[in-house]
């Protein structure tokens, strides 16, 4: 049953919203051999997007992940060698809730330490 707000009661919990059918999508990315989780809302996101947060958080202590591993320049869907995704996709177009993608960057860790 729904609240007058559009959210499902705590007796139909899931993890949608009632009005809309609205999932929250969690996708793996894979930065430089270390799996980020991120939680992407209804997945309207750009996967620009996606692989900037998985970069800034291989830095798990300062979440500035960029300052050691650059840019996004390629992402991958499903495997490391799986086919490249356009950057300028929603996430919702290419990908299914729970996957995973592979993200490589303009740098190398070792190339800042």
């Amino acid at each position: 049953m729904s609240n007058q707000v559009g959210f499902q009661d705590d007796e139909d919990e899931e993890d949608e919203v009632a009005v809309g059918k609205i999932s929250y999508w969690h996708l793996t990315v894979h930065v430089h051999g270390k799996a980020i989780n991120v939680s992407c809302g209804d997945a309207t996101q750009r996967l620009k997007w996606l692989a900037h947060v998985g970069i800034a958080r291989w830095d798990a202590e300062n979440c500035q992940g960029w300052k050691r591993l650059g840019m996004p320049t390629v992402v991958r869907g499903k495997r490391k060698d799986g086919e490249e995704l356009d950057m300028g996709m929603t996430i919702r177009e290419v990908l299914q809730n729970g996957d995973h993608i592979f993200v490589e960057t303009s740098l190398a860790p070792s190339d800042t330490a």
